[in-house]
């Protein structure tokens, strides 16, 4: 095949064409450069949510944070790679060797396990009076009768809802810098759901919202739940402020329980009472208050829809046949405010705590002080029903508790009624990317 030669003229043409087209590339990247919002650095290494980075940076800007960001992740990568693992590993066994599984009597059922995860609550709403009256009666009766920890700490970071699922399900403390759901593979990660599945359990989540937001779905499939169901999986049909209704998702959730004939690991992610904690008040055609007022109305509809839950399970004959843990997921943001606002609260030993309440549980009825944190919970439930748990959780088991980990606050212990400071063996946050990245190493013996 003859190739035509160009002379000349057509030779310059052509590299001052390429020499324009590389001036006009490099001038787009200037500019983008230029006019990219460093300031708002922060916003987006804190709240990696694509949409939102758009939005609020522009496509040229969200571009060059993009770039930027790529870069930086594979160093990070290079450097994990090649990190030695052995004091990970070491810490890792160390925390094992301390806990110690319930062991089972021969033919004994297996017990559903139900996680209510709630939005935005306080750990102080518990045992918190205004005008005389509890803030959520029903919560507070179901933590008298069962396990209540009175000092769980707010461990998320960026991910907040997400950080809290994250606690619970892995056992690992979040990210501070991005949110793991959106920034990270969870498929090789040891879970709570995959654990259970290995002991014969269903797996399912639930949740009012869509699950493309914060990449839920994905997450919850990589994380080993066997059905996640989310707004338009749901047959529900009472939207109170983002998604479906704390009332109906409820409903749903002691439907499946009910109706079960395997034991099912049931994860609830409640909605309704999100910020800015309006939704409730506007759904029952009342006139707009403060935000304390707000937040005030919106808990107790939560409280009422609890109830609602258990009297269900109630009726059915299922209340014995189950392990239940209300939690919150992070803090209501507004919680200096909501202090002042209140007649009566209990102090915490830091106020950035959520309520974690266990029922159903073969232990006495107590009051834990001992500080904790959400990373405890699957540990706590892997020894109760006799399950040797993953390796990888670094949660404290039974009456282990005293010490936690922030993805923020970093290592913490209570000591006399306070919190401090404390130094851990390893990087909490280095061990919790080996988890998700390293995983078969760190399982290794």
């Amino acid at each position: 095949m003859l190739v035509p030669r160009m002379n000349g003229q057509e030779t310059k043409m052509r590299r001052r064409g390429g020499f324009w087209a590389t001036a006009w590339l490099v001038a787009l990247a200037v500019v983008a450069g230029l006019s990219f919002p460093w300031d708002q650095r922060t916003f987006l290494a804190k709240r990696f949510a694509n949409y939102q980075a758009v939005q609020r940076l522009g496509l040229a800007g969200y571009g060059v944070f993009d770039v930027v960001d790529l870069v930086s992740g594979a160093k990070r990568r290079w450097e994990l790679a090649r990190l030695d693992i052995t004091p990970y590993r070491r810490y890792l066994r160390q925390l094992a060797e301390n806990r110690t599984p319930r062991r089972e009597t021969p033919g004994q059922a297996r017990k559903h396990v139900v996680f209510i995860q709630l939005e935005s609550l306080d750990g102080l709403v518990l045992n918190a009076r205004k005008d005389g009256a509890p803030l959520m009666p029903f919560l507070e009766s179901v933590a008298h009768d069962g396990v209540y920890f009175a000092n769980a700490l707010d461990n998320t970071a960026a991910g907040r809802t997400t950080d809290g699922e994250f606690m619970v399900l892995t056992s690992q403390v979040p990210l501070v810098r991005s949110p793991v759901y959106v920034s990270e593979s969870l498929d090789r990660i040891p879970s709570l759901p995959r654990a259970l599945g290995a002991a014969g359990y269903r797996s399912v989540s639930l949740h009012g919202y869509h699950g493309m937001f914060w990449r839920r779905a994905k997450a919850h499939e990589d994380l080993g739940f066997d059905e996640a169901w989310f707004r338009g999986d749901l047959p529900l049909d009472e939207r109170i402020g983002w998604g479906w209704s704390d009332r109906q998702v409820l409903q749903e959730a002691a439907r499946r329980v009910i109706e079960s004939d395997e034991p099912l690991f049931l994860h609830v992610i409640t909605l309704t009472n999100h910020h800015p904690y309006g939704h409730v008040g506007r759904a029952q055609g009342l006139p707009p208050v403060s935000i304390e007022e707000e937040y005030r109305r919106s808990i107790r509809y939560v409280d009422d829809c609890l109830a609602a839950f258990f009297t269900e399970l109630e009726k059915a004959g299922k209340s014995d046949e189950c392990l239940v843990a209300i939690f919150g997921d992070h803090d209501s943001g507004i919680t200096s405010k909501l202090i002042t606002h209140l007649d009566e609260f209990d102090e915490p030993m830091i106020r950035d705590t959520v309520p974690l309440v266990l029922t159903g549980f073969e232990r006495e009825s107590r009051r834990v002080d001992d500080l904790a944190g959400l990373q405890d919970l699957p540990v706590m439930v892997l020894e109760e029903l006799g399950l040797d748990g993953p390796v990888t959780f670094t949660g404290n088991g039974w009456e282990q508790w005293g010490t936690t980990v922030g993805a923020s606050r970093g290592p913490l212990r209570s000591r006399n009624g306070a919190v401090e400071s404390m130094t851990l063996s390893v990087d909490h946050e280095v061990l919790t990317k080996l988890a998700l990245v390293r995983t078969d190493e760190l399982l290794m013996p």
